[in-house]
């Protein structure tokens, strides 16, 4: 039987609309922009990273945060650092943890899969940033972020 309701429509309901950014390098010791948010206040309902160039052998470590256009930013807003990604295979999933500020979670290789807690992490316009704390000669990770606008007119790109 097969079913009327198509995967796209389903993850909108259940996640809200989705950003999706191809395979970006590693920022190098710096702070670099992940996500646009403007026109408000949204949702940030998942958050999912995919290694996609495996990451070099060095002490790499990742941050997720918040840069407001009112405020002080804030590299670990949304995670904190890992522990060391050093030479994480393509495929390894990085993920939200399930609270506010804790560190970023990731998995052990590609065979492990990602989890999407049930919270939602509130951004007002701005930038979602990504911050590593040493350089990494390789590394390129692909994102997909999903969200709900929580003021009328606020998108994510």
């Amino acid at each position: 039987m097969s079913s009327m309701v198509k995967g796209s429509q389903l993850r909108t309901v259940d996640f809200g609309l989705q950003v999706l950014k191809a395979a970006q390098l590693l920022p190098q010791t710096t702070t670099a922009t992940l996500f646009t948010v403007t026109g408000g206040r949204v949702a940030i309902t998942s958050l999912v990273g995919t290694i996609s160039t495996v990451i070099g052998a060095g002490a790499v470590t990742m941050s997720l945060g918040v840069a407001p256009t009112v405020g002080t930013a804030n590299n670990a807003g949304i995670a904190a650092l890992t522990t060391t990604l050093a030479a994480k295979e393509a495929g390894t999933n990085l993920w939200l943890p399930p609270v506010v500020g804790a560190a970023l979670l990731f998995g052990t290789n590609a065979g492990t899969p990602a989890q999407i807690p049930p919270n939602y992490y509130v951004v007002t316009t701005g930038t979602v940033t990504w911050t590593t704390a040493a350089a990494s000669t390789t590394g390129a990770v692909s994102w997909a972020l999903t969200y709900i606008p929580l003021d009328t007119g606020a998108s994510v790109s």
